[in-house]
């Protein structure tokens, strides 16, 4: 039985779940559940680390670590979430390694402190600072599909910033979680800045209104989010929601054919269409429609669908049965064109399957499927390839396909994702200075690059006067002259009748150069002639 990560060691408990194996249903191993006290010791112990830095140097060995055990970490994720390995080390470890080798270059630029030199005229002199401070603990809540390089994504991200984490995985992968916590500790990260708890939804919800924790980071389901979302409003907590998506891929008819083709395929069905960013929404150019599903299908027929663990292998299993009953229940309305049944025998296995122009209100073409199910639907003009791809409630990522230059960027502005790509779809996750996340319901904020440090970064601005005036225009007592000066430095620095404006003010230079200063006046007058 693997025990959580507390403090920077492993501890066992009384309670277990098991974790099951997607490619045959069998039981892998067990993993502690964390009770009240565990959950208590994990708060205590990520309290310590608030605000200390963590010397850059752990985040150097942290990178030499995976590389090292990259191949042990991916035969693991292929175990326990049914990637196959090739998939496991491009998707989930690749980019985890750069993204570290990316705050290790630039991380240090985002967070440091900033001179604001005051922008305003009156306060032309003083000192203006930014200071970027870490909140307090981040939960992260990772799902099963990438149970990898999500969390990890975002646990480097704010334990660079001086967050430290309590993460929690999926139950569905506990043990991929739980690696996480043995590269840290092998790296040498200090006992409060991980913590890896399994634990119940009911536990989970209370760590999240734990007054210890400022931040939340959740990748999952839009039912939950909202619910996350919600508890973090209630509790003014900073929240980062990845809800999903129902990503649109947009094909025109002067497209590279083979190219679009193997795209779809790839985005279609890696990891069993278990992908928030998986195409989903194929939406074709009539002329090409034909022989675009032609070349598509023979591909489809020939993906080889096994254990992810063998050599040769495309796509794996599902990660449980329950989730390939899912998916086989969506397949409504429309013609089933290839696969469309599970596969028999050991494991959640299914068929990759296409779905030709099903309804455009049905649930296969509107919710999201998370299974290895890509619609289809034909188009005529550029309007309806945009109402088709925006006239869904996700908006996670999407792609444009056209050699077309002017049109690429014509449309790519006009859909509604927060990730476009051109003549690609969902690399753009590897890329670790690129902001990942959607709109509409795909939720709120982003990860990666420099946007996952400013979710658990609170900005501070401090302003120094040290000047000797004792009292400055706008304080008390109040009168006729405060009120007259004020309109008469409104209209000289921002509207209209400046000049006249200027000249009314000269009854009153002495008082302003006693309580504004000439700094301030000076810089004032800039401002008046546009310098």
């Amino acid at each position: 039985m693997k025990g959580i990560y507390l403090a920077g060691n492993f501890h066992k408990t009384e309670k277990a779940i098991k974790t099951i194996s997607p490619s045959n249903g069998e039981i892998i191993d067990e993993v502690s559940l964390a009770g009240e006290g565990e959950i208590e010791r994990a708060l205590g112990a990520a309290w310590e680390g608030v605000g200390k830095e963590i010397p850059r140097r752990l985040f150097s060995r942290l990178r030499e670590v995976l590389s090292r055990r990259a191949e042990e970490v991916a035969q693991l994720i292929a175990m326990e979430q049914g990637k196959p390995v090739t998939e496991a080390l491009a998707a989930e470890i690749y980019p985890s390694l750069s993204y570290i080798a990316f705050l290790e270059e630039k991380g240090e630029e985002f967070i440091r402190d900033k001179d604001m030199p005051p922008e305003e005229p009156m306060f032309s002199g003083r000192r203006g600072r930014l200071i970027m401070e870490p909140t307090r603990i981040t939960l992260v809540i990772s799902p099963w599909n990438y149970p990898f390089a999500i969390p990890f994504l975002d646990i480097v991200a704010s334990i660079f910033a001086s967050s430290p984490v309590l993460f929690r995985p999926s139950s569905m992968t506990p043990l991929v979680g739980l690696k996480i916590a043995e590269l840290f500790q092998e790296a040498g990260f200090p006992p409060f800045s991980l913590q890896v708890l399994i634990t119940t939804h009911g536990d989970a919800e209370r760590i999240l209104r734990e007054p210890r924790v400022s931040t939340v980071k959740f990748t999952g389901s839009f039912e939950v989010g909202r619910k996350i979302g919600a508890i973090a409003g209630e509790e003014l907590k900073k929240a980062t929601l990845e809800l999903g998506g129902k990503d649109a891929m947009v094909v025109f008819e002067d497209a590279n054919l083979e190219r679009a083709v193997n795209g779809a395929l790839w985005a279609g069905f890696m990891n069993a269409g278990q992908t928030c960013a998986s195409v989903e929404r194929l939406i074709i150019h009539h002329e090409i429609a034909s022989s675009f599903l032609e070349t598509l299908k023979e591909k489809v027929d020939k993906l080889r669908v096994g254990d992810p663990l063998e050599d040769g292998v495309d796509m794996g299993p599902m990660v449980s049965e329950n989730q390939r009953e899912k998916v086989l229940s969506m397949l409504k309305g429309g013609e089933v064109i290839a696969g469309g049944k599970p596969i028999e025998g050991k494991g959640f296995f299914m068929q990759p399957t296409l779905v030709y122009e099903p309804p455009e209100d049905s649930p296969v073409w509107q919710e999201e499927v998370f299974g290895p199910v890509i619609s289809i639907k034909t188009f005529k003009t550029e309007e309806e390839a945009l109402h088709l791809a925006n006239n869904n409630k996700y908006g996670l990522t999407a792609s444009v396909w056209t050699k077309d230059r002017e049109r690429a960027r014509r449309i790519s502005e006009k859909l509604e994702a927060g990730v476009v790509t051109v003549n690609d779809h969902l690399s753009s996750y590897a890329e670790p200075s690129a902001p990942w996340g959607g709109v509409k319901g795909s939720g709120l904020g982003r990860s990666h690059g420099s946007f996952a440090l400013q979710g658990v970064l609170q900005p501070k601005y401090i302003m120094e006067d040290f000047s000797k005036r004792k009292k400055l225009l706008w304080w008390f007592p109040y009168g006729e002259k405060n009120i007259r000066i004020m309109l008469l430095a409104s209209r000289m620095l921002y509207g209209k009748g400046k000049l006249k404006a200027l000249m009314e003010l000269f009854p009153y230079l002495g008082r302003l150069l006693k309580e504004v200063g000439l700094s301030s006046l000076v810089s004032s007058l800039g401002r008046l002639i546009g310098l």
